[in-house]
């Protein structure tokens, strides 16, 4: 089943509470906007829900990540994406590696592979190298 999503923003009787604006942090450089947040969810969610990775995010106002979390429909987007410092993607198999990295390179997202699966960073700290998958 396809999934189609019309949201373009948030209708008014759906708004999530306002969260308080990332602090300005000097060495921080964002690499990734609500435009490609948005497209990878999209691409997730056209999966079938065994081909979905699960999740988890680091929060750039606290420093802390959460716990591995798989519901990409209302979770996801929860308060929006400029507070996500990074997420990490889970795989399971090499096959399911190469379906996400396929969707990753799509979007154009930087970030790195990693044992799990995939980070793809919202920031990057200043003078940190990364590339895109």
């Amino acid at each position: 089943m396809t999934f189609h999503d019309d949201w373009s923003g948030d209708p008014p009787n759906r708004r999530e509470p306002k969260r308080t604006p990332v602090r300005q942090i000097p060495d921080l450089v964002s690499v990734a906007n609500d435009t490609k947040w948005r497209e990878l969810r999209k691409a997730i969610l056209e999966l079938e829900n065994n081909q979905q990775p699960r999740f988890r995010c680091m929060d750039v106002e606290t420093g802390r990540f959460g716990p591995w979390d798989a519901e990409w429909f209302y979770h996801w987007m929860q308060g929006g994406w400029d507070w996500m410092e990074w997420v990490d993607l889970q795989v399971h198999t090499p096959q399911h590696r190469d379906i996400i990295r396929s969707i990753i390179k799509h979007i154009r997202f930087a970030g790195e592979e990693t044992a799990e699966g995939f980070r793809l960073y919202g920031y990057v700290r200043a003078g940190q190298v990364v590339d895109y998958i």
